[in-house]
């Protein structure tokens, strides 16, 4: 048995046991099976291009290693495989020849790398040998597994089968035989992608077809209903001018609000931060002079910051009502339906049926609608004063702790 016969046969079995005991579970294609291929390809189409037993041997050897890289990582695999065959050939004292071409050769699988000589061609060719199986479309779902559980790739049918038709017709083989041998079989997939993909494009267009066709029915059994409903909101609706009184004020009103509800928060924010540092310092600083001496100026500190954060928050608390109407109520326009919290624990029949009642009464519609714009009003005015309040406890309050600290500090000096 000659250096390069010992060598591969070490080399089956290292790569063998990695790969069997080793390699992620997550790993649909690129496993032993694969690499057994390539290793079986390279030996077909090594002797096929009339490569001398050792030149066949150094590309079974380096065949073996081409996908060991996936033990680390998946993205760039081949600079690994390159790196844990150079170890082993090291360890078995393989000459400097040898290792050159089993590194040119594992380097050469990779999809952007062009060969350069005979043996690079015929690992290329073997490395892709699947192309040209009858396994080649199944194997490349199993590739669409892997790319979703390593490298967070996540494709549609129609767009995976699109990249395969692309990488197939774009892929070539290189030595003489895979190109009279192989490309015959790959160009039978290629067509069977081709075919997959009219497929899907017609059931994507019959299903919005339907989908379309569906809208069209729905909307011409509904037509004349929307007809006679938009007679009578025509009945009812009121004059440009007042629906942009009415929109306006709405507007107004809510951006009030929320100005209202965010200076709440910044105060909020801003005395938790300021309890959370006095905490924190006093925790931490317990020794400390300021501490010591300071605990009045401290302690009103707190006293104002928790006044705002209570008034803060007193003016942004919801308030909600009973969320209850009767027929009656709405018979005698005793309720407001605008508002949620006069509806929110109705069932959806009972609010249906007097939202249809007040949409057939013009009077009690544009009545409900000055009621609403009113009672806002009326939480503005109880939000803005608030936070009036709270304002003023924070400014005249901070200030007044500040003087505190500074007299503090004065006397214990």
């Amino acid at each position: 048995m000659n250096t390069h016969s010992l060598l591969l046969s070490q080399a089956e079995a290292y790569a063998t046991e990695l790969l069997e005991q080793q390699l992620d579970k997550g790993y649909r294609y690129h496993t032993y099976e694969h690499t057994r291929q390539v290793v079986d390809a390279s030996e077909q189409i090594g002797r096929q291009a009339g490569l001398r037993e050792e030149e066949v041997e150094l590309i079974k050897i380096a065949a073996w290693f081409h996908d060991l890289g996936y033990l680390k990582r998946y993205i760039g695999h081949e600079e690994d495989s390159r790196e844990i065959a150079r170890r082993f050939l090291l360890e078995r004292e393989a000459d400097q020849i040898a290792l050159n071409v089993i590194d040119g050769l594992i380097s050469a699988t990779r999809l952007d790398k062009e060969p350069s000589n005979t043996l690079e061609e015929v690992i290329k060719d073997a490395d892709l040998y699947n192309l040209a199986t009858p396994q080649a479309l199944e194997n490349s779902q199993l590739i669409r597994e892997e790319w979703f559980s390593f490298c967070e790739r996540q494709y549609s049918d129609e767009d995976w089968d699109e990249l395969n038709y692309r990488f197939f017709k774009e892929h070539s083989y290189y030595t003489k035989w895979a190109q009279e041998e192989l490309e015959p079989l790959k160009q039978d997939n290629i067509r069977q992608l081709k075919k997959n993909i009219k497929k899907r494009r017609k059931m994507v267009e019959q299903s919005e077809q339907a989908v379309l066709i569906s809208k069209i029915e729905l909307q011409e059994e509904h037509m004349q209903d929307l007809r006679k409903k938009i007679k009578k909101l025509r009945k009812q609706q009121p004059g440009r001018g007042i629906e942009t009184m009415f929109r306006t004020t709405y507007r107004t009103h809510i951006s009030l609000s929320d100005l209202a509800d965010n200076k709440a928060n910044i105060l909020l924010s801003i005395n938790a931060i300021i309890i959370s540092i006095i905490f924190s310092a006093v925790v931490v600083e317990q020794k400390a002079v300021i501490f010591k001496n300071g605990i009045y100026p401290i302690l009103m500190i707190l006293v104002v910051c928790m006044t705002t954060i209570v008034c803060a928050v007193l003016a942004t608390r919801p308030k909600v009502s009973s969320g209850k109407f009767t027929r009656d109520d709405i018979l005698e326009k005793k309720t407001n339906l605008l508002f949620f919290g006069n509806f929110h624990r109705m069932n959806l029949t009972d609010y249906q049926w007097g939202i249809d009642q007040m949409m057939k009464d013009a009077d009690y519609l544009y009545g409900s609608m000055s009621k609403d714009i009113y009672f806002l009003g009326k939480v503005l005015a109880q939000k803005f004063q608030l936070l009036r309040l709270a304002y003023n406890i924070f400014m005249y309050g901070m200030g007044a702790s500040i003087l505190a600290f500074i007299i503090t500090y004065i006397a214990s000096r």
